[in-house]
């Protein structure tokens, strides 16, 4: 089944927003199937904050056995999903605030 360019935007935009796969499936997509929604998030490089926490959290649980020259790469794997939280983060604000400003 085709994805819309419309539904495929409002899913990455959900997810940019950090509403989970499962609940933008479930409450947003239901005749959808959830791996056709994550493949249409993550295809586009989108990654929900959820997702992005787990993978910290799974590097930073990494970082206890890993070697030297692994741990170099997990650190810089770290700070650039840092990066992307710290983004999206001030994205969303400012988001925030147009629907602020627009509700007053």
């Amino acid at each position: 089944m085709a994805i819309e360019k419309s539904e495929s935007k409002k899913m990455q935009r959900l997810a940019q927003e950090g509403k989970p796969i499962s609940k933008i499936v479930s409450e947003d997509f239901p005749h959808l199937d959830y791996w056709e929604v994550y493949f249409e998030v993550y295809g586009a490089g989108e990654k929900s904050s959820l997702g992005v926490k787990r993978t910290i959290t799974n590097r930073l649980n990494q970082l206890i056995d890993a070697n030297k020259v692994e741990r170099k790469e997990i650190v810089e794997e770290l700070h650039g999903l840092v990066w992307h939280l710290y983004n999206s983060h001030k994205t969303n604000t400012a988001k925030l605030a147009k629907i602020r400003s627009a509700l007053d």
